[in-house]
């Protein structure tokens, strides 16, 4: 499911990004900006690169629906979905040459984002359908938490902006157990004589 996200994301900011500017090669990625080994990630300089750098559950969306209707009218029982907050890293990735050029791209995208901040199956057909909605909060981070976050990613700070985009559900579907369905009522009721 964070597959498809990421990948509507990287989509969508590059149409949007393509038309702006009359580009015609994509300048979104999704990446990390350091390998494991702490060489930098190939093919993404000069470029606006989308990561994650963290996942949170989402508290306060308590969802009982432990039950799904089967063809025959019975009923699947499910574990209810599982609802995730994503911190998403934006980072326009420029060399100090193309500088300006960095900041016009994150501009950018910062507007794309500020125009359009939920993304539904019903206005954005390109969104998976098993994607309910996504919604985009910029999350702004203190200047001491993000001399943290660039220190632990291993790179040199680029100008970015970090997205908390909410509500990605996950549900696997595995049926746990089958309930019939109510065929018929009956009635204990005794007709009075």
């Amino acid at each position: 499911m964070l597959d498809k996200v990421l990948v509507f994301i990287s989509d969508l900011l590059n149409k949007e990004l393509k038309m702006a500017f009359g580009l015609t090669d994509d300048v979104v990625v999704v990446s990390s900006l350091i390998n494991l080994d702490g060489t930098i990630t190939q093919n993404i300089e000069n470029k606006v690169i989308l990561s994650v750098i963290n996942l949170e559950q989402e508290r306060t969306v308590k969802t009982q629906q432990e039950y799904l209707m089967t063809g025959s009218g019975g009923f699947n029982r499910v574990n209810p979905p599982v609802f995730l907050n994503m911190y998403l890293l934006v980072s326009a990735n420029y060399n100090a040459a193309n500088y300006i050029e960095a900041l016009k791209m994150l501009s950018a995208v910062i507007g794309i984002f500020q125009t359009s901040k939920v993304f539904t199956p019903e206005n954005s057909p390109e969104l998976d359908n098993s994607i309910e909605r996504l919604i985009f909060e910029i999350y702004n981070v203190p200047i001491q938490e993000l001399s943290h976050l660039w220190s632990g990613i291993g790179a040199k700070y680029v100008p970015s902006m970090v997205y908390k985009v909410r509500m990605i559900g996950i549900q696997k579907g595995q049926v746990k157990g089958q309930v019939a369905g109510v065929g018929h009522l009956q009635s204990n009721t005794k007709k009075s004589e």
